[in-house]
């Protein structure tokens, strides 16, 4: 990731977000996606005293979760490639793949990282949603914010994650967002 990038999405995702999403999170709890991804992740065979490295982590929702439900030990990151150096038995990515418009290279690493389950989600290409990112990015673009937003193609997304051996275990979401896991293939 570029110097650009990286200082973009320090940016559109400063202290002021952080502060709103814990808030909000303290008040309702988890968003939908991120309910039915944590669901999903539980629902799969993984070993006792699994490890996770939550890619784009936030608030922290996702690793707070499972270290509860039994993981010995959580990585949570965001942009910082030193961490994603560390293997994990399960790899998250909660609304993170729209965030980089190099979803191979992204959803590549995470894939490498996985020794047993990746689970992430996506915005649906849905043409509401693909109106929606392409206004917030031209308001972005007025206003001189570098960070943009993405809509991947789902089929290239799971090819990649195929490409590096993993297959499809469980899809679902909500209107918006699509949460999909992949399982390690044998």
């Amino acid at each position: 990731m570029s110097c650009c990038e990286h200082c973009a999405r320090d940016r559109e995702f400063d202290a002021g977000v952080a502060r709103r999403d814990l808030r909000r999170y303290r008040r309702r709890g988890a968003d939908a996606q991120t309910r039915q991804l944590l669901a999903a992740v539980q629902a799969r065979a993984v070993p006792p005293q699994a490890t996770l490295l939550d890619i784009g982590g936030g608030i922290g929702a996702i690793h707070h979760a499972l270290l509860e439900t039994g993981f010995q030990a959580a990585t949570h990151v965001d942009a910082s490639q030193a961490y994603l150096d560390a293997a994990a038995d399960v790899v998250t990515l909660d609304r993170v793949v729209c965030c980089d418009p190099d979803y191979v290279r992204l959803l590549g690493a995470a894939a490498q990282r996985a020794r047993r389950l990746l689970a992430f989600s996506y915005p649906r290409p849905r043409w509401i949603i693909r109106l929606m990112i392409g206004c917030e990015n031209l308001v972005r673009r007025v206003t001189r914010r570098e960070f943009r937003a993405y809509l991947h193609p789902p089929a290239a997304m799971r090819a990649v994650l195929e490409g590096a051996g993993m297959r499809p275990a469980w899809a679902g979401g909500t209107w918006i967002w699509a949460v999909e896991v992949f399982e390690r293939g044998a």
